[in-house]
């Protein structure tokens, strides 16, 4: 069954809210995942993550219901270092800020856990991804051949927590 098609919002926050993934509902999760990554983490893989302590998978889904999964993002904590392992948004729902909002939170939970960077592996070919980090602030600081399975190469990007906010109560982000 298709997505349904959302509104255009002024305010995606609004309507939409991030909370942690349970296992009920990574049907949805997967369901996204085909249908946005050229390589796509199987089932085994996301509740692997679901699992370990220092792993954490959120989800962005609709206030009304609570059901419809428009996004996730699946991200470690280990030391001073965030690394954001996926971030998904389902087709319908792109262009309304809803990765920027899971940006958001995993940088929020890093700084609270005093992190000092947030790190994560991009397609060189997927340019929205890459200009969406950029305004964030992350920089690209490496390149990885052939990094992916089909043997596309990867930006390492980093935001580094200590030059962008002050403490681990800014909510300027």
């Amino acid at each position: 069954m298709a997505p349904v098609i959302p509104q255009v919002m002024s305010n995606p926050a609004s309507s939409y809210s991030v909370r942690k993934a349970v296992a009920e509902d990574l049907g949805a999760i997967i369901e996204i995942e085909k249908r946005v990554h050229v390589a796509p983490w199987d089932e085994a893989h996301f509740r692997a993550e679901l699992d370990k302590a220092y792993s954490t998978t959120l989800v962005m889904t609709d206030d009304e219901t609570d059901s419809v999964i428009t996004g996730y993002s699946v991200f470690w904590i280990l030391y001073d270092e965030t690394q954001i392992l996926n971030l998904a948004v389902d087709l319908p729902y792109r262009g309304l800020g809803i990765a920027r909002e899971l940006i958001r939170k995993v940088v929020s939970l890093g700084l609270k856990k005093e992190t000092q960077r947030v790190i994560l592996e991009v397609r060189k070919s997927n340019q929205a991804a890459i200009q969406l980090y950029q305004s964030m602030k992350f920089t690209i600081s490496q390149v990885r051949k052939g990094f992916y399975s089909d043997g596309e190469d990867a930006y390492t990007m980093v935001l580094d927590l200590t030059e962008h906010f002050e403490s681990p109560q800014e909510k300027a982000f």
